[in-house]
């Protein structure tokens, strides 16, 4: 794996090389101070051609309405071509070893981490401290900043939103129909799964829910939290590196959702499922529990009631389980992450596209939509539209980067307290430039040690020989 990677990574510098010869965001509406006249809006010469797996419509007929939007009010024309799902990485390795007219590309950390070191982004540093919305520090602090800048001293990308992260996200109106109480560790939490799963949390008297489900252990921190364990990689004291799924105090976690999996408990599908797996089955109450992203707790909820108004349904997020020693730990979102990649022909259009997603009016257009779409605007209220609240006001930004930024309309239901749990125990994963490979190493005998084929022991003691192996651990 480590070999393919580096002669990929050779490969892709070969084509770039061979392809290339003061507005503070808040409540307070004022002109976008990125307009600066015709002769300004008449030099792009082509639209800012846009890679992105989040920001924009929410389908592709929207999508144009939302292009349409974003020229309307800052005066820079896109194009945006979104890809959701779990393909959207590939797609960005092949546009850019392809060379694909592209001027600015969203990722995640664990893909800019693989890609910078090819030398194929824009330093944006310069531009980042000189401009009026991001080098207000008031709005983003210079402590963030400098915390994605690189070993170089250059900052090569712009922040896309609060990134959140993953909390348990719980069928509120099934613990009340049990009348349960939020579980608080890890024998609490085994008990309301398995109630969710016999005890008819729905009341339709038929055998059809599981307690949890989960896109394979992509979301079982809260459990490796209550040992202790974060996410990614971790530092010992002496500076060798190594991942915490992959050590001893993983094992008992592992024999915990083990047992979930041989009670019936567990989503017989997790191996398999996708995110929008997961996603469907809390929709339709096939499952009582999924660990997700804070802003889903508002998206479920909305969801639900624009299909039914007088819907049962609720979702709330939940503090994850205490540890026997008071260990208790959720994952933060990786930073989401704008480049402007060095082939760009627009990299003035593209970083003002980056200026105006920060400015008010940007943070809108990226939250509630589009106006006379997504929502209208009486008497100097927003008031959300049909359309507008089953999207649940995200177009690629829940809650912006801005430290001053206020929702302009009541958050969606139960948002807030889950971004709290969030704030109360989210803790940044560390990535490296070979996370991604690891990760595959970690889920592989992980999954194997859950359905039972191997021990929980045998699994840790495998992906200990194999990381180290591939010189993925110290």
């Amino acid at each position: 794996m480590r070999k393919r990677f580096l002669l990929l990574g050779i490969g892709l510098l070969l084509i770039i090389l061979t392809g290339c010869n003061e507005k503070p965001l808040n409540n307070n509406e004022s002109k976008n101070p990125l307009i600066e006249g015709e002769e300004e809006i008449n030099s792009q010469k082509r639209p800012v051609e846009i890679l992105t797996a989040v920001t924009g419509g929410k389908d592709f007929e929207e999508n144009e309405l939302w292009e349409q939007e974003v020229e309307r009010l800052s005066g820079i024309a896109i194009n945006i071509r979104k890809i959701s799902g779990s393909s959207y990485n590939a797609k960005v390795t092949t546009t850019v070893a392809a060379g694909e007219n592209v001027d600015l590309i969203y990722m995640n950390t664990d893909i800019f981490e693989s890609l910078y070191q090819l030398h194929l982004f824009m330093p944006l540093t310069e531009q980042i401290m000189n401009s009026s919305v991001l080098g207000d520090f008031s709005l983003i602090p210079l402590e963030e900043w400098n915390r994605i800048r690189a070993d170089d001293g250059e900052i090569y990308a712009v922040f896309n939103k609060y990134e959140g992260g993953r909390l348990p996200l719980i069928r509120w109106d099934w613990l009340e129909n049990l009348g349960l109480e939020a579980p608080q560790n890890m024998e609490e939490y085994y008990q309301v799964l398995k109630a969710f799963t016999y005890d008819d949390p729905d009341g339709n008297g038929i055998d059809d829910t599981y307690g949890i489900t989960s896109k394979n252990i992509y979301d079982i921190q809260p459990f490796m939290g209550s040992a202790g364990l974060v996410d990614g990689y971790a530092k010992e004291e002496d500076g060798d590196w190594y991942i915490p799924y992959a050590t001893q105090e993983a094992i008992p976690v592992y024999e915990w959702l083990a047992k979930l999996y041989k009670e019936g408990i567990y989503d017989p599908n997790f191996a398999t499922n996708s995110s929008s797996n997961c996603r469907e089955a809390v929709l339709t109450g096939r499952v009582g529990l999924f660990v997700y992203w804070d802003n889903w707790t508002g998206i479920f909820n909305q969801k639900a009631i624009s299909t039914n108004p007088d819907t049962p349904f609720e979702i709330r997020g939940i503090q994850p389980p205490v540890g026997q020693n008071g260990e208790a730990s959720l994952t933060k979102g990786q930073d989401g992450l704008w480049v402007i990649p060095t082939y760009s022909e627009e990299k003035e259009s593209a970083f003002k596209f980056l200026e105006f997603l920060h400015t008010y009016e940007g943070t809108i257009v990226c939250t509630l939509g589009i106006e006379g779409y997504d929502y209208e605007k009486k008497d100097g209220q927003y008031i959300l539209t049909d359309i507008g609240r089953s999207h649940a006001m995200d177009h690629g930004i829940v809650q912006p980067k801005s430290q001053k930024w206020t929702l302009p309309i009541d958050a969606p239901k139960n948002y807030l307290q889950s971004k709290e749990i969030i704030l109360s125990y989210g803790k940044n994963e560390v990535i490296r430039s070979t996370s991604k490979a690891a990760e595959e190493i970690v889920t592989k005998y992980a999954v194997k040690a859950i359905l039972g084929s191997i021990s929980s022991e045998e699994a840790v003691q495998a992906m200990q020989e194999e990381l180290a192996l591939r010189g993925y651990i110290d």
